[in-house]
């Protein structure tokens, strides 16, 4: 198959050659395409080069600038030649390289073409004659003529003397046992016939609907207790869970961040950011008015999504922004909620929000956005994106983490987000870290 390549100058001018692989290869100013140019005249996912076959096509799902092929807009799918020229919107000019595919060396050899036409090649040095299978037999000069006529009845007679034996033993009757029955299905619905106790904490049955108790699923092998993920919609149907502290906080985080994330569905805490958040959550969890604010967000839902949805933001990040807005007071929701969606509006469009991180750096550049630079902290991660000897890929780049561990926000902006991660948390199952509300999941 041809091997597509794109060749270009990067921000310093030095000459770059990048592979397209898989079925589909995104460029883009955005960390999450294949190849990351961080030009503010590209949009985030500029380009699209898509396989088919042994054919390749470009397009433009819609960027900002446009992109024209060798001088002529890319309006649809184009079949990319090489030697093609691309320009995305003036901020990069790629050149379009295609090798074709090698040939297979063996396909030249007689032994390739005798295999494909079903022959076998023949022998380099054949031998100038092969003895005869009569040549090459021992003579039975020793052995009586006699022998040849008798040995055949012989084995005929022990033949049918092993074939009366064999049905005679096969007739005889057996008593059938569960072993042999083929049935290997246990219909036993009961415990009756184990020896083992069983425990029974409620002497009440169990009621239609309900799942089952820990003790009714089982032990693992090592002994522990299993248990069953805690409820994330505010139902009591599921029991109570023995998850430890941070095994909460990671299990309500991580659900948190893929529902306030664009197109994240396999968002996680590590161990050392689940300890961080957890610190706070138990701080956070003790504010009396949480309860309150959480239920008024239940209460006011379909004014949040609404709200939401007019400014391009998820539900759950708009509903968790307003209850961090307000804080350890009382107010009204919708109110907090109003005063800022504009403001993530504006930085959603310059950071993004397709991952949980980007929604997390929204979170942090709160202030720069209120005061109207709404380009700082996209313009810094461009920065940091262009440091060839940074020890960090382009995802690890763009998280508060990174940021606050290298000094580039500060301790405030930092809080402010964890703040927000720890709310978030607490706000998929408000039981599970001690406050008496119900989840809210928008």
């Amino acid at each position: 198959m041809a091997q597509l390549w794109l060749k270009f100058k990067d921000e310093k001018g030095d000459e770059q050659r990048v592979a397209v692989e898989g079925e589909l290869f995104t460029v883009g100013r955005h960390s999450a395409n294949d190849l990351t140019v961080t030009d503010s005249r590209l949009s985030r996912e500029h380009i699209r080069i898509e396989r088919a076959d042994c054919d390749y096509f470009v397009s433009d799902p819609g960027s900002s600038n446009g992109t024209t092929i060798n001088g002529k807009k890319l309006s649809g799918p184009e079949n990319l030649k090489d030697g093609d020229l691309l320009d995305l919107g003036g901020g990069l000019q790629i050149t379009i390289e295609i090798e074709a595919a090698e040939q297979d060396p063996a396909a030249d050899l007689p032994e390739a073409e005798a295999e494909m036409s079903g022959q076998q090649p023949p022998a380099a040095n054949p031998p100038p004659y092969a003895p005869s299978p009569a040549a090459a037999a021992p003579a039975n000069d020793g052995i009586p003529t006699s022998f040849f006529i008798l040995a055949p009845l012989l084995g005929i007679m022990v033949l049918v003397i092993v074939g009366v034996l064999i049905f005679l033993f096969s007739g005889r009757d057996k008593t059938p046992d569960i072993a042999d029955s083929g049935d290997d299905t246990n219909y036993s619905t009961s415990n009756d016939d184990d020896d083992t106790p069983v425990k029974d904490d409620d002497d009440a049955p169990t009621k239609p609907g309900t799942s089952p108790t820990p003790s009714a699923i089982g032990t693992p092998a090592n002994g522990g207790t299993t248990t069953t993920p805690s409820p994330v919609s505010g139902g009591t149907d599921l029991p109570p869970t023995n998850l430890s502290e941070t095994a909460k906080v990671e299990q309500n985080g991580a659900l948190f961040l893929r529902r306030i994330a664009q197109n994240e569905p396999k968002a996680f805490l590590t161990g050392d950011q689940e300890q961080k958040v957890n610190a706070k959550v138990k701080q956070i969890g003790k504010s009396a008015v949480l309860a309150e604010n959480i239920n008024a967000a239940r209460k006011n839902a379909a004014q949040i999504k609404a709200l939401a949805a007019s400014k391009n933001l998820k539900p759950q990040f708009l509903a968790v922004a307003a209850i961090t807005k307000l804080g350890s007071g009382r107010g009204d929701i919708i109110q907090a909620a109003e005063s800022v969606a504009d403001v993530y509006d504006k930085l959603a469009t310059q950071i993004g929000s397709e991952f949980g991180d980007d929604s997390l750096l929204m979170v942090a550049a709160f202030d720069q956005g209120a005061a109207g630079d709404t380009m700082k902290m996209r313009n810094m991660l461009q920065e940091l994106a262009a440091q060839k000897n940074l020890p960090a890929g382009a995802r690890e780049i763009r998280s508060i983490w990174f940021l606050e561990k290298n000094g580039k926000i500060t301790r405030d902006e930092f809080n402010r987000a964890l703040n927000f991660l720890a709310i978030g948390t607490i706000t998929q199952n408000p039981r599970d870290f001690g406050v008496n509300a119900e989840a809210l999941t928008l």
